[in-house]
């Protein structure tokens, strides 16, 4: 199961670099033509935003998948063990409902869109709304496995500690 993951991690680290790489090369040429030849390609405004969107909810999978999400733990810290571990499963449970949330809004507005084209790239505007439901199962997967752990962790606390 870790090489899996650690599969889909690098894969998905890739698609990032690779999303990130494509807009750094898009902006430049941009740039060049622009300040040079005094024309530019329109099409790069267009893709520029789905990249965007998708660079950012691939981000946001590979953060949950590392558990360095946005959160405040000032509070965390100073509750002891047993309790924090409840805080942090009901905050899982909360962010699981959130990505459910996110999910169904995402399929929502991908079928409503998928007959919307943009002019200058004539694709449908649903391929960024796809990123949306991608992200909320992805990372909602991630915290049913964390939280699955977690609910173990307090139910075996000897199996924690001899992995640990």
């Amino acid at each position: 199961m870790k090489i899996v993951i650690k599969i889909c991690t690098k894969a998905l680290e890739a698609f990032s670099a690779l999303i990130l790489l494509t807009l750094t090369v898009m902006v430049f040429v941009n740039v060049v033509l622009r300040y040079v030849f005094n024309s530019s390609i329109t099409v790069t405004e267009e893709l520029g935003r789905y990249f965007m969107v998708w660079l950012l909810f691939a981000g946001a999978i590979l953060a949950a998948g590392i558990n360095s999400h946005v959160r405040v733990d000032l509070f965390l810290r100073k509750v002891p063990a047993l309790p924090r571990a409840w805080v942090e499963i009901v905050s899982d449970i909360v962010m699981i409902y959130c990505c459910w949330l996110i999910v169904v809004g995402g399929l929502d507005q991908t079928v409503l869109n998928v007959n919307n084209i943009l002019p200058v790239s004539q694709l449908p505007e649903s391929w960024v709304y796809v990123s949306c439901f991608a992200a909320g199962v992805l990372i909602g997967l991630i915290l049913l496995v964390r939280l699955m752990s977690r609910l173990l962790s307090l139910a075996h606390p000897s199996v924690e500690k001899a992995e640990g």
